[in-house]
């Protein structure tokens, strides 16, 4: 089908996530033409009954049953499938891609998910499925007022449930400690140029303060300060490497209050200022 409007959206690590609508109101549609095999599925949400087809999983043909509107369908696309399709159909295809669910996994600091469990050519009774998907009909009738954010909540929304109800995602415990997807995101704040509050990292976070600090030390065997300043005491050191550059231009980019500053927590970290640092380090030899 040349022209089935799709949705595109990137909502999980830059993996793309993607929605179709497949209708056709005519009978004998015919065989669907053979998808690329990927780690990959598809999870489709049914809109009319299409009792009279046939499907194909590696060449093995597959009676679809339990095939009433409203019903969840899944389709590996490693499996080669194929659609002989006789009654008018309409749909919605949920593209999935493998690094979508490991990128789910990861987010939620959970094991990642195994493959989708599903009986091939079987619909599936999903309410959640059926919710999600059906939300996205207007989107598809008007896409250019489809609001990106909603369409990655949708997305995030979908690749979660079914992560957990069919991959068997499940989630792993932290003693006191940040979640895979907290401790990721608040390095991140901290350690762009801006200096953000603690209480708005947290905030990011989904934690108090208190907590987010307790649990931030529990990780990560330092405080967010001391990682901070860590982080940026090894950047000074890259930047005195490999560039020309004055102590106190590196002082300045890696994000210290002044020359003064920046040689005292150096020296602590590193055992010397920077200046006698870069003449002991051969590879900064010809800075000098």
């Amino acid at each position: 089908m040349q022209d089935a409007p799709t949705l595109v959206t990137r909502a999980l690590q830059k993996s793309t996530l993607a929605v179709t609508e497949l209708k056709c109101e005519r009978p004998n549609f015919g065989k669907t033409e053979p998808i690329p095999r990927e780690d990959a599925y598809l999870v489709g949400l049914q809109f009319l009954p299409c009792r009279d087809h046939d499907l194909y999983f590696d060449g093995r043909r597959v009676k679809p049953t339990n095939w009433f509107p409203g019903v969840t369908t899944i389709y590996d696309l490693r499996r080669d499938p194929i659609a002989d399709l006789r009654d008018p159909f309409h749909s919605l295809m949920f593209y999935l891609p493998r690094k979508a669910l490991d990128a789910v996994a990861c987010e939620a600091g959970s094991l990642p998910a195994r493959d989708l469990r599903h009986q091939p050519g079987v619909g599936i009774d999903d309410p959640v499925v059926r919710h999600l998907l059906s939300s996205l009909l207007p989107a598809m009738a008007r896409p250019e007022e489809a609001h990106l954010l909603f369409l990655d909540h949708v997305a995030m929304a979908l690749s979660i449930h079914i992560s957990r109800v069919y991959g068997g995602m499940t989630y792993r415990f932290f003693r006191g400690g940040l979640t895979v997807w907290q401790e990721r995101r608040a390095k991140e704040l901290l350690s762009a140029l801006e200096d953000f509050p603690l209480s708005t990292v947290a905030n990011e976070c989904g934690l108090s303060t208190r907590h987010f600090a307790r649990a931030f030390h529990q990780s990560t065997g330092m405080t967010p300060h001391q990682w901070l300043l860590r982080y940026r005491v090894d950047r000074a050191k890259d930047l005195l490497l490999k560039h020309k550059l004055s102590v106190n231009e590196v002082a300045v980019l890696c994000g210290f209050a002044d020359q003064s500053h920046f040689t005292r927590v150096f020296r602590k970290v590193v055992g010397y200022p920077p200046a006698e640092w870069r003449r002991r380090n051969p590879a900064a030899t010809s800075f000098t």
